[in-house]
């Protein structure tokens, strides 16, 4: 989501203004998230609140010449046909003229099964399990003819054991991000990595972070490859080298549309889930692609929400509604909705969207009023290694924003006095995670999302919403929950209102502003009404912070911590100046929180009831540190406490206290990197 460049980024007209007909930047964890959020009228401005404009159109110079594996008159292909076991492998297919490929499909037809996560891709990647040969085949349909074309690709494996592998070959669309990544065997040691694009249009905006590289996908006036090497040396003095393949796929755009005027582009490989859905043309038209006009045009009668259509939807309904770049996607979504103990609520919940994406490429995570749909980083849904092999990396673009500020203010959720979800895996690692870590990474995400969602279209509306009107219309000319809440109950803090301005859209802060301490934080925070610091943003995030903290705890029994941290957390232990559990719980905060959730979620009874017999807030130890106050909730008797220290044992190292200060201090729709 995140470029840098000098393009003016121009606000689209009648999605910013806010119910006071100001124009907000909203530019980090809601810039997409509630674009549609803040009310009519027009307006825009040069300023994007961080989130930067896209790379620049003009075509690529040719970094050097790559050979096909396959060529004639229709396609070329592109890869290795002598690999190693236990590396990974591709190919790649692009056209020899002009010609626009319009549909490719892979099946495995001899050798050792191999995996593939994307088979309807034009490129596609894998990893080599056994020693043998193996066969391909593409089934290729091209624009203006009748029939697909099908291509025999074959190759061999040798060798006895792991080696440094990039992952993934894949499809990228021009002008989008790109990361790759090198995986290398279990008893090995990295001691530097370099990065050689070997061929293809050469690549912009490169930055390399050791075993990582992102780029972004050049411009192209025809789908091209590129070729990328990764020279691994090793602390015991060896050196290994991989190549990987990126096609880069030459698209339309809809330049003042939706999401490219918004500086985001797309992946083509999106597709409707459930091919034989009555929706599936919609999907695929109506809420993610680069041709989306700006105002959307796509009617309720097209794509209705789904509690337009039923109030009891079923798993099945909301997979007809379900957009992915990848199958695995949705059926660990179809996993969820199945077997998660939030499952029915997300289903009455669901009601209030017209469509669910998940998407390698979306990221951070968002809702947009503008569509009705919800769009999600699918680094929430991952299983296995393969799965996640297949998710862009490249760093949030708000992972930045306040760094001058003398403070933070940490958040996570816990349970039985350890984090949920509890698994913390190295990329590198390549093992699974629990479904206990799975739903527990979507749950909270989809719990805020559609607490947006309800919030804009609440359950009171579903009956009423005119099929001839769109999302964007609807909510022009009607008010939100959110209006109601800030309304009737502000939060009060201005300094806090200020501040997350600075923190969460990238805004200059004062000399003030940069003096404030833990302390002065604490004086402002603790005594005001707020469920968490992301809460001062708009009234948006505190409207979906204050369900999705009540229902986690109340579902799931996950209890939500905040805590201010004095200084920039450079000790690998930081310091808690004041911190609380179970906020959602206060007194101070129960007109609040029953407000709310009784908007979003009427069927739950009586939430004040409930409320009051949830856990209690819980204070921290001030001056102890932010791990050693993890096991702070009372301990049911014959439970096993695990001990503080062994749980700090799978937690330090300097790079890694970075990652948890990020992902703890900042973004609620962010995929919490060392939770994945």
């Amino acid at each position: 989501m995140a470029k840098t460049n000098n393009r003016v980024f121009t606000l689209p007209s009648d999605l910013f203004i806010s119910k006071q007909g100001v124009v907000k930047l909203l530019g980090a964890s809601t810039l997409l998230a509630v674009l549609a959020g803040c009310g009519g009228g027009s307006g825009d401005s040069n300023d994007n609140g961080g989130r930067p404009s896209l790379p620049p159109t003009n075509p690529a110079p040719i970094v050097g010449n790559l050979p096909p594996t396959i060529e004639n008159d229709n396609v070329q292909i592109f890869g290795d046909t002598q690999v190693n076991v236990g590396s990974a492998a591709g190919f790649a297919i692009i056209p020899t003229t002009n010609n626009q490929i319009t549909s490719v499909s892979w099946r495995q037809t001899a050798g050792p099964t191999l995996s593939f996560l994307a088979d309807n891709s034009q490129t596609i990647g894998f990893d080599v399990p056994s020693v043998g040969n193996y066969t391909l085949e593409a089934s290729v349909s091209m624009q203006g003819q009748s029939s697909a074309s099908t291509y025999s690709i074959n190759f061999s494996a040798a060798g006895s054991g792991e080696s440094a592998s990039v992952r993934l070959d894949h499809t990228a669309t021009e002008l989008g991000k790109v990361s790759l990544h090198v995986g290398v065997p279990s008893n090995k040691s990295i001691q530097s990595v370099s990065w050689q694009q070997m061929a293809g249009p050469r690549a912009q905006n490169i930055r390399e972070d050791e075993d990582f590289v992102f780029f972004d996908a050049p411009s192209v006036v025809s789908d091209a490859v590129i070729s990328y090497r990764a020279t691994v040396n090793y602390t015991d003095g060896t050196t290994e080298q991989d190549d990987v393949f990126v096609t880069v796929k030459n698209v339309n755009f809809d330049e003042d549309g939706l999401f490219y005027g918004n500086s985001t582009i797309i992946s083509e490989d999106m597709y409707a889930f459930n091919q034989n859905s009555p929706y599936r043309n919609a999907l695929e038209r109506c809420v993610y692609n680069n041709t989306i006009p700006n105002p959307p045009t796509c009617t309720f009668s097209q794509l209705p929400l789904i509690g337009m259509q039923t109030n009891s939807p079923t798993v099945q309904n909301v997979l007809d509604r379900t957009l992915v770049s990848h199958a695995w996607m949705g059926e660990r979504f179809e996993n969820y909705l199945q077997n998660s103990a939030a499952g029915p609520d997300m289903l009455n919940l669901l009601r209030g969207v017209t469509a669910v994406v998940i998407s390698y490429d979306v990221r951070p995570s968002f809702y947009w009023a503008a569509t009705g749909a919800i769009y999600l980083d699918a680094r929430n849904f991952w299983q296995t290694p393969e799965e996640r092999d297949t998710l862009n990396d490249v760093p949030d673009f708000r992972s930045d924003f306040g760094s001058d500020l003398n403070f933070s203010v940490f958040w996570r959720y816990t349970k039985d006095n350890d984090y949920y979800p509890s698994a913390r895996i190295a990329k590198q690692d390549r093992i699974n995670r629990s479904f206990e870590d799975v739903e527990a990474s979507i749950s909270w995400l989809m719990y805020h999302e559609l607490a947006h969602a309800n919030d804009f279209f609440p359950p009171s509306s579903w009956a009423s919403v005119s099929t001839n009107t769109t999302p964007l219309a609807y909510f022009r000319n009607n008010g939100t929950n959110s209006d109601i809440l800030d309304d009737d109950f502000p939060l009060r803090s201005d300094q806090l209102h200020s501040l997350a301005q600075v923190r969460f859209a990238n805004q200059t802060p004062t000399s003030t502003e940069r003096n404030y301490r833990g302390t002065d934080i604490e004086g402002f925070f603790a005594p005001d009404i707020a469920s968490s610091f992301y809460s001062y943003l708009t009234e948006r995030e505190d409207f979906a912070t204050l369900f999705e903290r009540y229902m986690m705890l109340y579902r799931l029994g996950s209890e939500a911590d905040v805590a201010i941290i004095d200084g920039r957390t450079n000790s690998d232990e930081p310091l808690v100046v004041w911190g609380q559990r179970n906020r959602i719980t206060q007194g101070s905060l129960e007109d609040r929180t029953v407000f709310t959730v009784s908007r979003v979620y009427p069927e739950l009874g009586n939430i004040r009831n409930t409320l009051r017999s949830l856990n209690s807030p819980i204070l921290m130890t001030p001056n102890q540190g932010w791990f050693e106050n993890l096991e702070i909730s009372p301990v049911a008797p014959g439970t096993n406490a695990v001990s503080s220290r062994a749980k700090q044992a799978r937690k330090f190292s300097r790079q890694e206290i970075e990652q948890r200060v990020f992902s703890d201090t900042r973004f609620i729709h962010d995929g919490r990197p060392d939770l994945q």
